[in-house]
């Protein structure tokens, strides 16, 4: 795990553990989680990257609060050595997670090598039901895919 997705992480928990505004402040941000890409005949190493610039493209394109699978795994290790500490009881630390976790919108998707090539697949799914998917033959290199995502996110997101 980087840094950055550990500083990130608990500046998040941070957030999450802070008191509620008063009612007269600014509506809340709609948040947005993106789940872990499945990733089929694919280095992992090409897919985590791949997660990372989609979850870029998300915050750019939805002008929302993204919920990385990154943020989440620091929110959680963050919360394992609470824990261990004792700085909560495991059931408040776990609250702490899955307050991270928690998103108005999710989306969730695949890279996956076929026969035609690599397909990288995104679809959103809101409250009321499916929304937008997309999917589309990328090229098989990280810079061609990374060229590629935004224009893909904005899909989800007009």
């Amino acid at each position: 795990m980087t840094a950055g997705a550990l500083a990130a992480a608990a500046a998040l928990a941070l957030a999450v553990a802070a008191p509620a505004r008063a009612a007269d402040s600014a509506p809340a941000r709609l948040r947005v989680g993106l789940e872990r890409l499945r990733a089929s005949g694919v280095d992992p190493a090409l897919a985590a990257a791949v997660e990372a610039r989609v979850c870029a493209a998300i915050a750019e394109s939805s002008r929302a609060d993204v919920i990385c699978p990154a943020d989440v795994e620091a929110a959680a290790l963050l919360a394992k050595s609470a824990v261990t500490f004792g700085e909560c009881p495991p059931d408040e630390c776990m609250k702490r997670v899955d307050a991270v976790r928690r998103a108005d919108q999710r989306v969730s998707g695949a890279l996956e090598r076929g026969e035609k090539g690599l397909v990288l697949s995104l679809q959103l799914a809101r409250p009321d039901g499916p929304g937008p998917k997309v999917v589309e033959q990328v090229p098989a290199d990280l810079d061609g895919i990374a060229s590629r995502v935004p224009g893909l996110v904005k899909k989800l997101f007009p």
